[in-house]
Parts: C-alpha cells; structure tokens; sequence
C-alpha cells in the first residue's frame, strides 16, 4: 500500500507534507548501497495546513459561535481560535490547489474534505467575511467554515488516518537513524574513508527559465548530473553524495547537494564552483545557476552562527567539523516541520 518507487514518488512529492521514509538496497558493484527518501515539509501554505489539521485534533471545537450579549440580548459572533488563526488563510489555500501533486495525510484530508464540500473546482472558493451569506441557502462563510472543520475532525478519528499517522512517525525515527549510519559510515574502516572533501552546493536555475521547469526536467538533469560520474574527470571526484528536490515560492525547483568528493583534493571551494560549472553548461545547457556554500565567506558566517564548517576537507577524528556534518545531515533530515517542500535522497556508492 506504502510501497514507493523513487522516480514515481519525486514527480508528485514536490508539494507534500510528509515524513514517510522508504529504503532501497541496490547492488553497486557487488556491494549493497542504501537509498534514503525523505518528503518533508514543503511551502509555506502546506505547513500551515498541516497546523491546521492537527489543531483541529487536538481541540473540540468550531471556528466560530453565536452569542448573545447578557446586557442587551444583541446576538453576535465571537471567532475562537481556529477562526482567529486560520480563517484568513482559506482562500489561498485554496487557490494554491494542484491535482498533479500527492499530498501527505493531513494535507490530503483537508483538500479531500473541501472537494466533498464543493470548495475546490474551477473557480475555487472565497471566503468572505464571517457573518457574510456564502449561499443562495442563506449559509454564512463562517457556517461554511465550521462544517469544514468538523468534517475534518471526523475524517482524523478514521482507522485509515490513524495508521497513515502512525507509519510516518514510525519511519521518521528510522530516518534519522540512518542518517547517523550514514555519517559514521563515511567514515569507517570497513566501509569508508578517514577523510573526505565535503562540498555543499545548491543547483538551480536563472529567475527566466524558473517557472518553466518541471519535476520531470529537475529529475532529468539531477540523473545527468550524477551519471557523469561515470566519465567526466571532475564528477569522477564525487564518491558518495546526498540529493534534496526542493520546492520554494520564490526559487522555484532547485537541487540541493552534499557531495563526498576524492580527499586527493583539497581545494574544496575551487571544485565546488567547477561543479557547480558544469551543473549551469554541461547538465541543463545554460538554463541552470548554482550556489556555492564551501564559499570562504559562507564558512566565516558558519563560524560567527556558532554552527561550526562541515564542509571541506574533513577528517575522521576531527570532531569540529564532524559534529558540524552531522548537524547538517540532521537539519536536513530533521523530523520537524521545515518551511519547505524537499525529497531527500542518501546513497553510497563505495
């Protein structure tokens, strides 16, 4: 029911707000090698979806009442907290509906339960001021709300959303746990290497070919990208890495990578800015652009944030810069929420 195929997934995922983790174990050269995805949390309107839903779990009541003043018996409406907080951010949200994207269990129930209810269509549906008639059947907007809100509310009591919920905490915790194998398994004896040149770079593409590129064309040139490994002298460098598809408001699709470059090397700012070269000419034919964290000023600001530099040339006992790795890895994978949308993928190809 679960089962996910990576490719599959990353075509619907860029709008998700999920934490559901799927591994894969392929062969590479005889050795097996671990594929980590990992859908978080995605823009800024699903996070808050997301809030929505789990308030409306965690409290038993509407967004809005009726009420009548004891000193002069004039009736009135009073917002409660749903309303104060949510209610204004209806109908963006739904304007910002897509049906070529898979939503995560909570975002998924509230666009299903405003479909049910007609608020989702060609002409999405606006929400006006509270005490305001919606209908031709005399229902006010906040009338509206409240039915909405309760039928959310019986939709999260379902045996089916509840087993959603708890697979995605259950394999949250395994992500994380395997994010800490990955990192000491980088460098380990057995399987790894005592140092490593730790490139970190964002690939992604000029503000004029932003809202042209597709799930499909990022995937395509991430695949590029990685493929030529295979021969190109300076991807050659590139032993393990790890990927996130990531969505923005304003960035558009982009791809953010952790690269676990030859430590024959060590001139870490140099290569990633070749690489990142090679992402803008060669990988999407001058559509692309990049960003450059082994910068020597970004790693001036890791310093003064007090987050130490976990790029460059990192050695297995240097325990700075590995507890700095790790808290990027652990940021990256981090099972809270996060303000945008990402697929994270881990894999080791010694």
């Amino acid at each position: 029911m679960h089962k996910i195929i990576e490719d599959q997934e990353a075509l619907g995922v860029l709008a998700c707000l999920d934490e559901r983790l799927n591994l894969e174990q392929p062969e590479v050269n005889g050795k097996k090698s671990t594929i980590i995805i990992h859908q978080a949390y995605g823009s800024r309107h699903l996070f808050e979806i997301d809030s929505f839903v789990k308030d409306i779990g965690k409290r038993g009541e509407v967004g809005f009442i009726d009420e009548v003043t004891h000193y002069d018996g004039v009736g009135k409406i009073r917002s409660l907290y749903l309303g104060e907080q949510y209610y204004h951010l209806l109908t963006g949200w739904l304007d910002r509906y897509s049906d070529v994207h898979s939503y995560s269990t909570r975002v998924a129930v509230f666009f299903d339960v405003c479909r049910e209810l007609g608020l989702i269509g060609k002409h999405p549906f606006w929400f006006g001021k509270p005490e305001a008639v919606a209908d031709a059947n005399g229902a006010r907007y906040m009338d509206v709300f409240n039915v909405l809100i309760e039928m959310i509310r019986e939709r999260c009591k379902t045996r089916e959303f509840k087993e959603r919920e708890r697979l995605r905490l259950v394999n949250a915790e395994r992500n994380m746990r395997n994010v800490l194998v990955l990192e000491e398994a980088m460098f380990s004896v057995e399987t790894g290497r005592s140092r490593w040149l730790l490139l970190s770079l964002t690939l992604r593409y000029k503000p004029k070919f932003r809202d042209s590129i597709t799930p499909e064309m990022i995937q395509q040139h991430r695949e590029r990208f990685f493929n030529a490994r295979r021969f190109n002298k300076l991807m050659s460098g590139i032993k393990n890495y790890v990927w996130a598809i990531e969505e923005g408001e304003s960035t558009g699709l982009h791809l953010h990578v952790i690269l676990y470059y030859s430590a024959d090397h060590n001139h870490d700012e140099f290569i990633a800015q070749q690489i990142g070269e090679y992402w803008v000419h060669a990988v999407t034919e001058n559509t692309g652009d990049y960003w450059n964290s082994n910068a020597a000023r970004q790693k001036k600001i890791y310093e003064t944030r007090g987050h130490g530099v976990g790029v460059g040339q990192i050695n297995w006992n240097d325990v700075g810069k590995r507890d700095a790795l790790r808290k990027n890895l652990a940021e990256d994978f981090k099972l809270v929420v996060a303000s945008t949308d990402k697929i994270y993928a881990a894999f080791f190809s010694w």
